[in-house]
Formats: C-alpha cells, structure tokens, sequence
C-alpha cells in the first residue's frame, strides 16, 4: 500500500506548489514535453465549447516521436449524459448539482482537487442512503467520504491500475491555464542553470507528496539564449525539457496537465506502464557486491532498481578501489575519505555529474547535500541515505536520486548529524547570469554554475535545528591528546590533554592533567560531559586511553586525524592560532574600535606577532606543562577549519580552563571531585535504568527556567565547592532569595520567555561576518536576511528583558545580607551596566516596524552614508517641485501637477485646452480625456539622477543591518556577562525552590573548616532524609529519617554497616553521599540539623557490574575501583563501599573487605555495607 497522503486546509496536501527543478535552470524557452492533460479550463472561459480537432501539438524529437500517442478530443455536448464515455479513456466534465445514488457504485471516476489544482483517479465503492455520500477509494488505496453532487468529478471508464508512490515532476506546472498562476511562475526568482545531469537516463514525472523535484541539471546553451533574447521572458519562466514517457513508470494520483490555450485543449492520452523500465531484480550475489561498493544496504524495490546498474558503472568502488593516491586499502597510508575516478569513468560524465563526483570523491565519508535550484538533491550512494534516514521519495530512472527543498535543510542536516553522518553542503555560489558574462568575458566553455562547499555538518558541530532549540543539554566535541612526563625516580607519569568546545555557544574549555593506569580522571571528565565527538590523533594514543573513549562515552563519532600533520603539535598549533587572530584583528581595525578590543579577551602575544586569548597566553608560557593541552586544542582546530568554523568560532570564543587541569600556577577554583564511578553509582545526571534524567539530583534541583541556567545547574552539580567561603556565600544567597521568594517568583516568570539566549547571541557573533552558507556569493532563495533580522531582534529584546528583570529584583538588596547577590545585582559589578547601548538600538530603529516589513530603516543620524543617500533623494525631489513651479509659470495654469502612470513617474498633466501653447521640446507619454501628459528634457534628466540617488539609497539601506550587527558584536563580553548573571540567578532561585520538594524537615548546613592538621574531619546528620526518594514512591511504606554521625571528637570515622536484605543500607549510603553533594554544592539538606566539614573527593563502590568492552569481569571491576580508592583518597574523602568481594568467592571476598577496612579506617570517612557475618 502506498503511503498515507498528509491533509491540510480540506484535503490537499500541496497547499503551496513547488516548481520543476529545470524550470529555474533554464533562462528561456525550452521544446515542450507531451502531457497527460485534464479538461481544466481557464478562468476567462468558463463554459467552452472545444474544438472537435486539436490544436498542433509541437513537433516531437526524434527521440519522442516513437513515445507520442495519437491526440483525443475532450468535449462536452448538451444531449448526451455525464455518466455516458466518450471513448474508453475519454472522460466527460460534470457541471452544476446532480444527484448520484446507487448506479455509480463500482464505477470509475476523476475527482478535481482545489487546493492541487488537479484530477485524482479512483473508484466509488459504496453508498451511504442516510447521509446521501459516496466512499471513493484512489487508486493509492486512500479512501475519502464524498458528496458526489457538490464535488468537481469527472467519470472515466478502465480497469483500476496498481500504482506505486512516485513523484511528480513540476514540469506539469508550468501548463497551468490560469493566467494568474502562470504570472506568479513567470516571476519566480529561481533562476539557476545547468546542463542536462541524466543526459543518457530516462527523463520522467513521478510524484511526492511534499515537494517535486528532477533528475536534470541546468544547461547553457546558444538555443536558451538566443530564446531568451527574441523572447524578452524572464528565465524563471523557461520550461521543463523534453520526456521520454515509454520510460514513465506508473504513478499515484497522476495529475491531469496538458497546453491551454485560448480554450482549445491539447489532450494527450498517456499509457502508463505497471512494469516501467526499472533494472530488473538483481541476484543476490550482485546485491551483495552494490552493497559492498556503496556502504548501503539495498534491499526491496531499491535493490531491484539499482543493483545491476551500481554493479556495472560504480566497479571502481569495489575491490578495486583506489583512494586518491591510487594506494588500494591495504596500503598503510590508504585514505578511506578520497577515491581515485578512472579516466574512462570521468570521460562518460556530463558537467554537472563531473562535478559532483569531483566533491564527492574528496569526501567519500560525508553525506552531500548538492544544491540545484531551490533544492538539495542526493545522488548516487548518497541518495540510498535520504531515502532510508530522511524518507526522501527516489526520483525515477536507472540513477539513485532524491533531495529536498530548501526551507527544510536545517530539518534533514540536523536528523542526519544526529544520526551520526556527516553532511556536506554544497551551496551554487553563481547565477546563470553570471554563468554567462564569465563565458563570455573568459570565453570558457562551461556549462554549469559554480558550486563550493560552503559547511561541514556533524553531531558537535550543529549550531541550530529543531533539536537545539528544545534539547537545552550541550554537545561537546572533544579532541583527546597524550604524552609523557618523568616524575620521581625516572617513572614515567601519562599526561592527557583535552580541548572540549560546545561549538552552539562558542566555548572552548582547554586542561591538561596527570592520570593512572585506569585513566580515572578521564573517565571522570567523559562522564560528566558525555562528548557527541572524539577527535583524536590516528595510532598514536594508547590502548588503556583508547579503551575509555570507548567504554565511556555514549556513541559518539570518531574522528582520527594524522599526527603533525593534521593532529597539530603546541609549535604549530600557537603559529595557527597567531595567524588567525592577526588575520581578525586586522579585519575589524575599521569597525571595532580601541576600547572594545582593550576590554575584550585577548592580549598581545610575548613575540608580539599576534594577539592570543588570555588562556591560550598562559598555557604558552607554561611551556611542556601546556603542551599537551595545547596540541588538543589544535586538532580541534583542524577539524574546525575543515568544517569551515575556526575563524567563526575564535572571533568572540570563550576560553575556559577545565577545573581538573593540573595548572598550578594559574589561580582557580578548588571544587569536590566526582569521578565516573560516584556520577553514575549516586545517579547525579542519568538514572540507571534507561539513562534519562527521571529519579536524578539533577532532575530534582532542576527547577531552572532558561536554557543557559540548566546548563550551568549541570556545571555546578558535577563539581560541587569545596572552599568554606564559597560555599557559605552561595548558602546566603539562597537563603536570602527564599526570604524574597515571591519577588524571586516574578523573576522566573519573565525570564520563563526567553530564548536559549546563549546560543542565540553565539549564533549572532558567528553571523556578523558573511561567510559559510551567509556568504554573500551563496544563491539561496529564502530570505536569509529577514531570518538574521529576526534573530537580531530578538537579541535585543531578550537582552533588554534581562535587564529589567535582574533590575526589578535588585529592590530585594536592601533585605538581603548576601554579598554574591549584592554583587550580582549591582550595575557596572556582576550585573553589566548596557543601558545607554540599549537605547542606542532603540533610537536607532522601530523594533516593531523592522519584524512586520522584514527590513531595517534607520533613524536619521544612525548612519551618515543611508542620511546623505536620503538627503540626496531629497534633493532632487525638490527639484521636480521647483521644476513644476516653473512649467505652471511658463504655461500659465496653476492647476498643472504631477502623476503617475503605471511605471513612469513626474508626468505633467496639462489640459487639453492647452495643448497649443506647449513647448516643443515636451515630450508626449500618455493622455486621457481631458488632458495630456508630458516629459520635459529637466524632468528626464531628473528621473535618470532620481534613479541612481534611489539605486544609492536601497544599497545603503542593504548594509544597515550588518553595520548594527556589527555595533552590537563590539560589546559581546558585557552580552556574555548578562547571560551568565542572569544564569547564575536562575540557579540559585532553582535551589531555593528545590528545598521545597524534599519530604520531611530541611535545614541549612553547617560547612566547618579544620582549624589545624590535627583536627578530624567530621560529618554529623540528625532526622537525614533521602533527597530524590519520597514515602510516595515506596507504596504504603513511608522513609524512615536516619542519623548519622562519622569522625570528629568522640566518633570513628570508619562506620560498618550491617544488617538484612532490603533493610536500606544501600539506601543510607547513598543518601548520605547526595546529601554532602547538596550541601556543598550550598543547597539545603533534608535533615533537622547537617554539619560537614568540606569533602575534597567522593569514592562510591557499589552494586554488581562488569565492563565487558573493556575486557573487566565484575570482580576485577571492583577491585580497580577499590585500588582507585586506596591509591587516591584523603583524610577529607568520603568512601562508601557497597558489598565490597561480591564478585568472587566469599573467604576471598571477606579478606579482601577487611584488608581494605583496616587501610581505611585511618585516612577517611568512609561507611561500608557488608552482608558478611562480622
């Protein structure tokens, strides 16, 4: 059964017609195609009466005239019943309210969609007397409820046909008879040219539900051109080639279409053949060979189109495939992402495919998105992707072909990335006009437009999509170096460098740190952020590194660079970034002036070639301590240049280094460290059920309102403080923000209606600059100018509602003590003081007026070059009333004036009586009764100088909106400090509420440095509840509040926990680990009373589990997470261990328990659960 047709606004799923592909390509006429017509009739004629013989068909090619079928006459004749055929195919039109009962059951029929502006096919399969309906059933087996009498049917006699879902060519449009329609066509911008792409495949018309496409490229050819010269049309209007119909497969709903013209109609009957010319069904052996050769499994109808065909033109893609060097994949050096094209191969293709197979065989890895037209078009290989991941519709004929239209690229790229393929857009970057003056001034011979590729698209590098703007988690690219550093007694230490970028908010987080056999800090860091995409140097890393990237990661897509080469070292990953940012600060010199670049994030390198961020400086001069961070961050870079994004992204990056770095000499933030073992065992972000958020702490605090104060919530939660002052800072600021809860209440409210304001103004900085798919030389047909209006806009009006609504909760600062909150809601402190930029943008433009016309018309005084456009307009339509003055003075009557008529303007309307007494030199135009109307040589004059003042104005009116974009980008780090201010409050709001959804009695810890090295660490809990778990979800059963009380005067800091299955010791140990996470994250607890002095580290051991893609059973699992414990923690650490020697025999087990409690009980906190009889 064919697929379900989609309906809107009635029943028609085509509410807005897309054109034929090779309609926009072809600058003029093109020979006419032999169509199945329906007896539509234009508006100008309602009731014709057609001739009995048909107009002359064009004459066919030679290649069509075997295809063409003998011409039928469609008429109408008043004596002869609706319900009486013609002839077996010729139909009869119904006009006027009939009634049909019974008698029309079982027979065929045509039903006219409004909306399609065609004729469906079906047949009446029953009848319904209460309500005086039909059921017709199409012959795509759909089924719709009609009332025959008031429909636009048409009865036909034939045998139902088994149709299969094609798609329809829009050639078929462009026979439409109303007048109107033909007109809209006629002006249609899509004007892209290209020759013939399938010049030895079938041309054919097959449908879609969503949008039609083609087969064809666009051609340039003297024809076309001489055409388009004696014709005077616009190329847009040009029509589809020539069809091959014998070629035609049978179609779903086919649409009637044919020539009007002056009421005759031109009827073609079409024989439809059920077979069509499809490649017949491979073997199974040559279904496995196209299988090997195109990466895609073809199975169904695809393979029986396409194998044979795969298996004869595309060998070279087989076993003897070459990359680009020739070397065959055995070679050492063999690069899978190039392919070697035989001569002979290249020789058989057009230009357009030629330049196809010219990208796509420098990226055989990537999926291309091939721009033709206003549409994306995926061919060969590629095109067996679209149509499984995308459901795209095949085009028909022996070639793989499908695509899209271009309002929904952003939808297909970002299901195709996050798919995990990689896409590349090639954009056309030349009109046909253009097209044709290079050939004529190069004299060059080419026939197709320019095309380049114009973005790289992957899981880490999506910038916007769907998915973006509901999904609020980031999508961390991270590229992965190491090295080798000699520590004490010549051992050697692993030293891993990171760069993580969250490439939606321009943000790159550098570190470099030391790690063990187990690589616990980097399991730590994959766990935590859950990177989309590895990027790593190829055989270079070891396994044990190689190993976590895998076990640790959820799926993510592997990019293996060459080392040096593209896997950049610190040498020339400093020479790279140096270069860039010369290259960028010379560029904005003109428009970005002193004082924003001295307040920006960047500072003259020491050699004073260059200006590098502040991070990137102190890593430079760190030498071999920053090394290996450094060589990470330039792989990054690679892959980001190859994805078109380094300079995008390094323009207004934000540098971060990661808090577990080993930088020593920078100051930072000391934070509690939870490896991959606590994040996974506490279940902080994922649940260990399916792996969503539902049960965590991180749902539970999550109370945030914006998108930017979710991801900073997860920031916070995965490195908890452990600095007393920070944390006792933060606790006042939640408590102050519970004491003003209402205030804060409205707070959330207005900012509940911002966008993801972070990733918005990211997109806004990456946009100010044309490049990518904004460069200006890109044809794109949606208005991508009103898109970026729109944005900007939006920037602002967020911007400005951050401001207010931090404004308006500053009035709580007189009742609050919190210095974080005096600090955050003081203007020109945390609280960026942007007012006067604001009402710049203001004054500057009406916001409204801008988002209702789609363009920006500055105030006067915003821009001299648009006023002294304006002003010169001005002036010369003053010189046309002062050049009026003085006609009325020299032909004596006041009562002469200016109008217009149609397109010509400054007309001067002089009566008829008066004629006489006009100067020669006037010239006629027009006239009416009564009057006459002229041209004076000054007001010719005046209009040519009117013309290019107008040209002036309109070009200067185009750069507004770059300029104020530009304006607003020099302030990026007061936008970016107002984000993270706003950010910053919504969290602490989200953990003043949060208090409210524990059960039972909560309180404010009490966080209590250690006066001396000799003092204990302690923590003590009175009535502590679970801080996720609620009596609600334990059935009839309700939580029993415990107290506990580890280390400090008078108490062990070692507690063995005993007791019977399912008595909640397992339970007690988690709960007492969530809640040291809550209180020094500055939450509170839920417990009467909490008293902790600060945990530098939490080690958790629980539960049964084995890593089996990392070659670990369940015991060697805890016994590397038992090592990791004895190996690491502190006298401040927090252990808890869950059954410890579950995963061997029990003798063994107990020993092991023991060993590890003595070696315990002196150095930490630490509760063990044990079901061992002690």
């Amino acid at each position: 059964m064919a697929p379900s047709r989609r309906l809107s606004n009635g029943r028609s799923p085509l509410v807005s017609q897309q054109r034929q592909i090779t309609s926009f390509f072809s600058p003029g006429k093109s020979s006419t195609s032999p169509s199945s017509v329906s007896p539509v009739v234009p508006k100008q004629n309602p009731k014709p009466n057609p001739s009995t013989s048909p107009s002359p068909a064009p004459t066919p090619s030679p290649s069509e005239t075997k295809q063409r079928k003998p011409p039928l006459v469609v008429g109408s004749s008043p004596s002869r019943s609706p319900l009486t055929p013609l002839s077996e195919a010729v139909t009869t039109p119904v006009s006027g309210k009939k009634l049909y009962g019974e008698e029309v059951v079982g027979k065929r029929l045509r039903v006219y969609w409004p909306l399609d502006k065609s004729w469906y096919e079906g047949c009446v399969k029953s009848f319904n007397k209460k309500t005086g309906k039909h059921l017709v059933q199409y012959d795509d087996a759909e089924e719709e409820v009609l009332d025959l009498g008031v429909e636009k049917v048409e009865w036909t006699k034939g045998e139902v046909r088994s149709f299969r879902r094609l798609r329809l060519s829009s050639a078929c449009e462009n026979v439409v008879p109303d007048e109107e329609e033909n007109a809209e066509d006629a002006s249609d911008g899509d004007d892209s040219t290209d020759e013939d792409w399938g010049q030895n495949l079938g041309k054919e018309i097959i449908e879609d539900d969503s949008e039609e496409m083609d087969l064809e490229e666009e051609e340039v050819n003297e024809e076309v051109k001489d055409t388009k010269k004696s014709s005077g049309k616009n190329m847009a209007s040009g029509k589809r080639k020539n069809f091959e119909w014998d070629k035609v497969g049978s179609g779903k709903k086919i649409k009637s279409v044919g020539n009007v013209e002056k009421g005759v109609l031109n009827v073609t009957k079409v024989t439809l053949d059920s077979g069509s010319r499809l490649v017949e069904a491979a073997s199974d052996a040559n279904r496995r060979y196209v299988s090997h050769i195109t990466g895609n499994t073809l199975t169904g109808d695809s393979a029986e189109r396409f194998a044979l065909r795969d298996a004869e033109k595309l060998r070279f893609l087989g076993e003897g495939r070459r990359d680009s060097e020739r070397r065959r994949p055995g070679d050492a050096n063999y690069d899978p992402k190039t392919l070697y094209l035989p001569s002979d191969f290249l020789k058989s293709l057009s230009g357009g495919q030629r330049q196809w197979w010219e990208f796509k065989s420098k990226h055989m890895d990537k999926v291309l998105f091939f721009k033709m037209g206003k549409f994306y078009e995926l061919f060969e290989m590629d095109a067996h992707i679209g149509a499984k991941e995308l459901d795209l519709q095949y085009m028909k004929g022996e070639q793989p072909h499908c695509g899209f239209p271009e309002k929904n690229f952003s939808l297909n790229v970002e299901k195709l990335a996050r798919k995990g393929y990689r896409v590349l857009v090639v954009e056309q970057t030349e009109t046909p006009e253009q097209l044709e003056l290079r050939r004529k001034e190069k004299g060059c011979k080419d026939k197709v437009v320019k095309r380049e590729i114009c973005a790289v698209v992957t899981k880490g590098t999506l910038t916007e999509g769907e998915m973006m703007s509901v999904n609020p988690d980031a999508s961390y690219l991270m590229a992965v170096s190491e090295g080798c550093q000699i520590s004490g007694k010549q051992k050697e230490d692993v030293v891993i460098g990171v760069c993580v970028v969250d490439v939606s908010t321009s943000r790159f987080m550098l570190g470099q740190f030391g790690d063990d056999m187990e690589r616990n800090s980097l399991c730590s860091l994959l766990s935590e952020l859950r990177p989309v995409e590895i990027i790593k140097p190829a055989h270079v890393l070891s396994p044990e590194t190689e190993k976590v990237l895998l076990t640790h990661t959820r799926s993510p897509l592997i990019n293996d660079l060459v080392p040096v080469l593209e896997f950049w070292d610190a040498e020339k990953t400093i020479n790279e970034v140096r270069r860039i940012y010369k290259h960028l600060n010379q560029s904005v010199s003109g428009s970005v002036n002193e004082a924003s670049l001295g307040n920006s994030a960047f500072s003259v390198g020491s050699d004073g070639s260059g200006c590098l961020p502040d991070v990137l400086s102190e890593l430079v001069s760190m030498g071999d301590n920053g090394s290996c961070a450094l060589s990470a961050f330039g792989g990054c870079l690679f892959y980001l240049r190859q994805a078109l994004l380094d300079e995008t992204l390094l323009r207004f990056a934000k540098f971060e280094l990661l808090p577990c770095s080993g930088f020593h000499d920078i100051p930072q933030k000391s934070y509690m460290v939870l490896d991959a073992a606590a994040l996974v065992n506490l279940e902080i972000f994922e649940n260990n059920k399916n792996g969503g958020s539902s049960g965590t702490l991180y749902a539970q605090l999550n109370h945030c309102v914006t998108a930017f104060g979710k991801r900073l919530l997860k920031s916070w939660l995965a490195r908890p403080l452990y600095h007393v002052v920070l944390i006792r800072e933060r606790q006042n600021a939640v408590a102050g923000l519970k004491g003003v809860l209402p205030t804060a209440v409205e707070f959330r409210k207005e900012m509940s209606r911002l966008q993801d304001m972070e990733r918005l103004l990211a997109r806004l900085f990456a946009n100010s600059e044309a490049n990518g798919r904004n460069a200006n030389k890109v044809v794109l047909y949606e208005d991508a100018a009103k898109k970026q209006l729109q944005e900007f806009t939006t920037a602002l009006r967020g911007c400005e509602l951050m401001v207010q609504a931090c404004t308006s909760l500053g009035a709580i600062l007189d009742s609050v003590k919190s210095h974080l909150l005096q600090h955050l809601l003081t203007p020109g402190k945390g609280l960026p003081d942007v007012h006067s930029i604001l009402k710049h943008f203001k004054d500057a433009f009406d916001w409204i007026e801008a988002d209702k016309t789609g363009r920006i018309i500055p105030h006067e005084g915003v821009d001299v070059e648009y006023d002294s456009a304006c002003k010169k307009v001005e002036e010369i339509e003053s010189s046309f009333l002062k050049h009026l003055k003085e006609q009325r003075k020299v032909l004596g009557d006041v009562s002469i004036k200016y109008v217009t008529v149609g397109k010509e303007s400054y007309l001067l309307e002089v009566p008829e009586s008066m004629q006489r007494t006009v100067p020669r030199d006037y010239e006629l135009r027009s006239s009416r009764k009564g009057f006459f109307r002229y041209w004076t040589p000054t007001v010719k004059k005046l209009l040519g100088e009117l013309s290019q003042a107008e040209a002036e104005k309109e070009s200067k009116l185009k750069s507004i909106l770059q300029k104020l974009i530009g304006h607003f980008c020099e302030h990026h780090i007061k936008w970016r400090q107002l984000v993270s201010t706003t950010a910053e409050l919504d969290v602490l709001i989200s953990l003043a509420i949060a208090s409210d959804y524990y059960e039972g009695a909560t309180c404010q810890p009490i966080i209590s440095g250690l006066s001396c090295s000799t003092e204990m660490p302690c923590l003590s809990a009175k009535g502590l509840g679970h801080p996720v778990l609620r009596s609600d979800a334990l059935g009839k059963g309700t939580f029993v509040p415990n107290d506990v009380c580890i280390g400090g005067s008078g108490s062990p800091s070692f507690i063995l926990l005993t007791g019977p299955n399912m008595g909640g010791k397992s339970t007690l140990i988690r709960q007492v680990c969530l809640a040291v996470i809550l209180a020094q994250l500055g939450a509170d607890v839920p417990a009467e009373s909490f008293e902790l002095s600060p945990v530098d580290r939490i080690f958790v051991r629980m539960g049964a589990k084995d890593h089996i893609m990392s070659g670990q059973s369940t015991f060697m699992t805890e016994l590397s997470e038992t090592a990791s414990m004895l190996s690491s923690a502190t006298r401040n650490s927090l252990v808890s261990l869950d059954e410890l020697g579950r995963g061997t025999s029990t003798s063994d087990g107990q020993a092991i328990a023991d060993v590890t409690g003595f070696t315990k009980i002196s150095c930490a906190k630490c509760s063990r659960h044990s079901n061992f009889q002690v």
